[in-house]
């Protein structure tokens, strides 16, 4: 396409979803993570966010170009997602690189949330799968630094952290129990609000899931985690 920046391995995907794909690829002699996306099917509170958001502890948005077809995202390219790091040994995907002691990563999960939350954001969609590591090696060591991604779910909170809870979003085992028990008891003209508050417990259940080296805070069985953090069982 005229003026094409970017250029991606199609044959070389790092992930896939419901309305877009995830490559390796180049913009400007950089490796980077190029997501493809149906222009009927773009977010724009997604677009709206990596372009806000400018944080070391936030994914790169790079450039944004289209075509007839797709829109196209230039990311910084990472090493593997929170949840690589506990799949079994003979996983292919299993991350084995490189990772500063857990109370570094809680730091820096925390300055990275407390930054999207005074631009007066929520995520909504927290979970190991949508924090990345990332590393970057020097001649004396390597130099790993941990990130939000997948600001899909995210949306504009009010001056008091607020916003109208319009359906359960996100993985049900990722959320809540102020968020959960909302939607559940809301009555038909209701307008449950949830809180940035939400955010930090799931932020707390990442924490719990690093320390417990991969199992969930509230259990490890299908649909007993959401039952028992609704009703707040240890």
């Amino acid at each position: 396409m005229e003026g094409k920046k970017i250029t991606f391995e199609r044959n070389a995907t790092l992930g896939e979803g419901a309305y877009g794909s995830v490559f390796r690829g180049k913009f400007e002699g950089r490796q980077v993570a190029v997501k493809r996306i149906l222009l009927n099917k773009i977010n724009k509170n997604e677009e709206e966010c990596l372009q806000k958001l400018k944080h070391l502890n936030i994914i790169k948005l790079f450039h944004i170009e289209s075509d007839n077809d797709f829109r196209f995202y230039a990311l910084e390219l990472c090493d593997a997602s929170l949840d690589q790091l506990f799949l079994g040994s003979d996983d292919p995907r299993k991350y084995k690189g490189p990772m500063p002691p857990d109370i570094v990563v809680f730091l820096q999960l925390a300055l990275g949330l407390e930054y999207i939350h005074s631009n007066q954001l929520i995520h909504r969609d927290i979970k190991p799968a949508n924090i990345l590591i990332s590393v970057r090696s020097t001649d004396r060591s390597d130099e790993v630094t941990i990130k939000w991604a997948d600001f899909g779910l995210s949306r504009p909170v009010n001056e008091r952290g607020t916003f109208t809870l319009s359906g359960i979003k996100g993985t049900a085992k990722w959320r809540a129990p102020e968020s959960l028990k909302l939607l559940e008891n809301a009555q038909e003209g209701d307008e449950p609000r949830g809180t940035v508050q939400s955010d930090v417990f799931v932020l707390c259940l990442v924490f719990g899931y690093l320390l417990l080296k991969g199992d969930h805070l509230y259990g490890s069985k299908g649909d007993n985690v959401e039952k028992n953090i609704k009703k707040e069982i240890l």
